[in-house]
């Protein structure tokens, strides 16, 4: 490319995971091209969380008919005028970063002054057969491909080059302050052990018991004197309150449906975060809180959490991975928290 590209129109048609492991990329990008435009379509679900990145000048968002968000009313509103302004703006350079039949067809209403274009689709003819002969020699590496790297390498024909390793959220002041007001109304101190527990993320299959997460909640209340936050999403209504019903009074605070830079304030509160292999185990771990992540797999996936402070404990039903596994690792992690922050004093 001979010239930077004036205005950049980045498609990420994804949920949180995609979206949080996309940060580096994101931030790479924005830091090469100080001068440029950025716009950036996202699904409606993680816009919040871009916006919080402060990694483009302008944020749309677009409904994924995959995820059903397309069929809220509102979400169609906005997914209509996100169309129109793509439909009247030119950009000097497209990157789908997430490629699928919804993001390419965006893709396609955006009028191009040149036809730069970088794609996350697989490569045709000579490319892609090479392509499936290196996955079928090569499959464990193939596996354990991230996804956060494999979107920072798409950017490196523009020259962009990393600038941080791992997804890093910043929080809201605002949000701090409103976080902070909920912790005293319930009488938390700076002091006092936070746990945040998640009970409900992620597809109903891949969901770790509700009466473990009940039990293990428990257990830290009783042998760390810990407070709970526990968190439920807008399709998960009630199922935080019911938990903090089962554990000791006022030993719990429900959060239901935070808005995203509402949860990371919360987040990084936090000495621990356990939930299910999910978005929200995304933003807490780039939060910096550390986090026990529930995972239905065999192995190291292309969506695994990064970051020092976090551990993935796997199996392949969600009834194998046992309460004593995941308490044992909560604890460890308790446990490496506050010999660092001595450490730090």
């Amino acid at each position: 490319m001979h010239s930077e590209p004036r205005n950049i129109l980045v498609i990420l048609l994804a949920g949180l995971t995609h979206t949080t492991l996309a940060l580096p990329a994101l931030k790479a990008l924005r830091r090469h091209f100080k001068d440029s435009r950025i716009t950036i379509v996202s699904s409606s679900s993680a816009c919040e969380l871009l916006l919080l990145a402060g990694c483009a000048d302008s944020i749309l968002p677009a409904g994924r008919l995959r995820h059903g968000e397309l069929i809220n009313p509102r979400n169609f509103f906005t997914t209509t005028k996100t169309w129109s302004e793509l439909r009247q703006s030119r950009y000097d350079l497209v990157i789908d970063l997430k490629k699928s039949a919804e993001s390419g067809f965006l893709a396609r209403m955006a009028p191009q002054m040149t036809q730069s274009r970088i794609s996350g689709r697989a490569e045709t003819g000579i490319g892609q057969i090479i392509e499936r002969l290196s996955q079928a020699l090569g499959p464990a590496d193939s596996l354990t491909r991230h996804a956060a790297h494999k979107y920072l390498r798409m950017l490196e024909p523009l020259g962009v080059r990393p600038v941080e390793s791992e997804p890093r959220m910043i929080t809201n002041p605002e949000s701090d302050q409103k976080i902070e007001k909920l912790l005293k109304k319930k009488g938390l101190g700076v002091g006092d052990l936070l746990v945040g527990i998640h009970p409900c993320s992620g597809p109903l299959r891949q969901r770790w018991s509700f009466e473990r997460y009940a039990s293990v909640a428990a257990r830290l209340i009783h042998n760390y004197n810990a407070r709970l936050l526990v968190f439920s999403g807008p399709m998960e209504k009630g199922s935080a309150k019911r938990l903090v019903k089962r554990l000791p009074a006022k030993s719990a605070i429900a959060i239901e449906s935070p808005g995203i830079a509402d949860f990371v304030s919360a987040a990084a509160r936090l000495s621990l975060f356990i939930g299910n292999h999910s978005g929200p185990a995304h933003v807490a771990a780039a939060a910096g809180s550390p986090v026990v992540a529930i995972s239905v797999s065999s192995g190291p996936s292309m969506t695994d959490l990064l970051g020092r402070h976090t551990e993935h404990l796997r199996g392949l039903h969600p009834d194998l991975i046992s309460e004593e596994a995941v308490y044992e690792a909560a604890c460890r992690m308790l446990k490496i928290n506050r010999a660092e922050f001595l450490s730090g004093r």
